[in-house]
């Protein structure tokens, strides 16, 4: 009897040891970076189009990690809603249609397309010095104009995520040896429409099961977008 309450003891210890470690990591990791323009309110984002996000989401089991299509799909279209309605909510930032020509939305999927592709070439550059955003230095340049977007749009917003979430043997299993909890981190961008400058990067980070996370990922966007001006009443 004795020993059952020390393995449990020791499970509760590991696993709020675990917790802790993810906790702190996630402040440590997670942070904002305004271009210069935003900080001194030369430029105000009042007005935004989200490209469809790319979250991916896995399943980790003790046969190892499993996609998660179907979840993942889901998780990028919450997450979108979510972003929308935070900015509307707490900096009165309106999301506007990808595309107000419907005759011309075909073609803009294309375009939308090459140009998620070109922000995923230049992500990994962000994330080897981040605070330079604060700096000014990183843009996609002027070809953002091509998009033909709102010419009241001032930021297109990028939407990068992974996620993991554990099944109930992985999580045991955690409990007593130790390990990463389930998780969602996201990459998040808002590029000049007329410029092509970054003007904000931010990863929010929470903790647990990612694919029911609702009023989580809520308060996480809000953490994410504090620093972010806001656009005065609508």
């Amino acid at each position: 009897m004795m020993n059952t309450r020390r393995v449990l003891k020791m499970r509760t210890i590991v696993f709020a040891v675990t917790m802790l470690l993810v906790g702190v990591t996630s402040q440590s990791i997670q942070a904002q970076f305004l271009h210069p323009k935003i900080k001194s309110k030369e430029t105000t984002i009042r007005r935004i189009v989200i490209l469809p996000a790319k979250v991916n989401v896995v399943r980790d089991s003790m046969k190892g990690p499993e996609g998660m299509a179907a979840e993942s799909d889901e998780l990028s279209l919450r997450v979108e809603e979510k972003i929308a309605e935070v900015l509307s909510k707490e900096k009165n930032v309106a999301t506007l249609p990808r595309s107000s020509d419907a005759a011309n939305a075909e073609t803009q999927k294309y375009d939308f397309a090459d140009f998620q592709t070109k922000f995923d070439a230049l992500l990994p550059t962000i994330l080897k010095k981040r605070s330079d955003v604060k700096k000014g230095r990183f843009s996609m340049g002027d070809e953002v104009l091509n998009l033909n977007l709102s010419k009241s749009a001032d930021a297109i917003v990028f939407i990068r995520g992974e996620g993991k979430k554990l099944t109930g043997g992985k999580t045991a299993f955690m409990m007593m040896v130790g390990g990463t909890p389930a998780y969602l981190k996201l990459q998040i961008g808002m590029v000049d429409t007329r410029s092509g400058e970054v003007l904000l990067y931010t990863d929010p980070v929470l903790a647990g099961d990612p694919t029911t996370a609702v009023d989580r990922l809520r308060k996480s966007l809000e953490k994410g977008f504090k620093k972010l001006p806001s656009a005065g009443a609508p």
